[in-house]
């Protein structure tokens, strides 16, 4: 049978930024259109059956859901409150109303012309003294001379340098677990810098003290990136975040995960259970469902696609049908059956099955009639309809 699959990552190569986000990411960056925040999908099938005795039926088969997060609380405002500027700008010295003159008996307009010749005189005064500080400070020129008088052009550039200007902080050196980065390098040359956690980031797991072998992080599957640094005895793992809430992009061959066919919505690792498609193959370094072995039981899979070859990477998945091996069995297949006819597993040699199939469908149909007289059984699946049947089958 032809498997599904989905890619719920968008290739971002288009507007390049950081490892697998776009330029720029802010908080909360999601790629695609995930579900809000506190919706977690659970794995649910409904199935029925039907051979003697007739009208035999199993009661819907629901698989439970598992607790979700929360819904996020509103955060606050990033820009502070405060009294806007009233007939101003933000940095304009305090403004103060003239104050009147004590009055005197002389005429208002003797005070205007006194008024005014002072203030002409303390403009000239004040321009003189700007255009003398400019001409023996000029700002585009400075003194270079070891061997001058030491005056004071050597002295001011000293005493105006920014002693902190070429301080680079070393991301590395200064980590702690729990802090993120985004990665402006490749996978050999990375060059991180300091970043909110989320989707396009990588968060600091583990930090070895002591080494600075990039090795020293491969046995934690979690991790996507090892980084050290000249002159720092320390190797800091970091995981990579593809989507907000999304754990199963670290899913391993064996745990089971679940999510929604929605492009950029969140996968989850859960316990393996009715309804949940466990995780047979994983493929790094691919974002393509394609690069998935064809098995019997591949039916489903999940490219994520980041825009970093080294951290793509597909999920080849099955779905645990509560039917069993049913859900997979094709025309002609021989199965064991149990006595309740709800399960059913493939055996190698007809001899050691009780039943065969004879017809299938994906899709939920009246098996009773469908089948003409041939037991039935049908699985349905809400959330991929597409991975729902109906089978027909005899006994041997």
């Amino acid at each position: 049978m032809d498997p599904y699959h989905f890619d719920p990552v968008p290739d971002p190569s288009a507007n390049p930024g950081p490892n697998g986000s776009p330029s720029n990411p802010g908080p909360g960056y999601t790629p695609g259109s995930a579900p809000g925040p506190g919706y977690m999908p659970g794995p649910e099938t409904s199935r029925n059956i039907g051979y003697p005795p007739p009208g035999a039926q199993v009661p819907p088969v629901q698989g439970p859901y598992p607790p979700g997060p929360g819904a996020y609380p509103p955060g606050p405002s990033p820009y502070p409150a405060g009294d806007p500027y009233q007939g101003g700008y933000a940095g304009m010295p305090p403004q103060y109303a003239p104050v009147p003159p004590p009055s005197s008996g002389m005429p208002v307009a003797g005070w205007i012309g006194i008024a005014l010749g002072v203030v002409l005189l303390l403009g000239l005064g004040i321009t003189g003294i700007v255009l003398t500080s400019d001409d023996e400070d000029d700002p585009g020129t400075t003194t270079a001379d070891p061997g001058g008088d030491g005056g004071g052009g050597g002295s001011d550039a000293t005493s105006n340098a920014d002693p902190t200007e070429d301080v680079v902080a070393d991301p590395v050196a200064d980590a702690v677990i729990g802090d993120c980065f985004y990665n402006y390098g490749d996978e050999t040359t990375p060059e991180l810098e300091t970043a909110v956690c989320g989707a396009g980031a990588f968060e600091a797991v583990d930090i070895i003290e002591g080494t600075s072998d990039l090795t020293s992080c491969d046995s934690n599957p979690v991790v996507n990136l090892s980084v050290t640094s000249t002159g720092t005895d320390r190797v800091l793992c970091l995981s990579y975040t593809v989507i907000d809430g999304d754990d199963a992009y670290h899913a391993q061959v064996g745990e089971c995960v679940y999510g929604t066919s929605a492009a950029g919505s969140a996968w989850y690792v859960l316990d393996c259970q009715d309804g949940a498609f466990k995780v047979i193959e994983r493929i790094d370094g691919e974002s393509s469902t394609s690069s998935c072995t064809d098995s019997t039981y591949y039916i489903y899979g999940v490219g994520y696609s980041t825009g970093e070859t080294y951290l793509d990477t597909t999920l080849c998945l099955q779905m645990l049908y509560a039917s069993g091996d049913t859900g997979y069995a094709e025309v002609d297949d021989c199965l064991s059956m149990n006595s309740d006819y709800t399960y059913a597993e493939f055996v190698s040699d007809c001899d050691d099955g009780n039943a065969y199939v004879t017809g299938r469908t994906n899709e939920i149909v009246d098996g009773e009639s469908w089948c003409n007289g041939w037991g039935w059984a049908y699985e349905e699946v809400p959330d991929f309809p597409e991975l729902s049947f109906t089978v027909c089958w005899g006994w041997l």
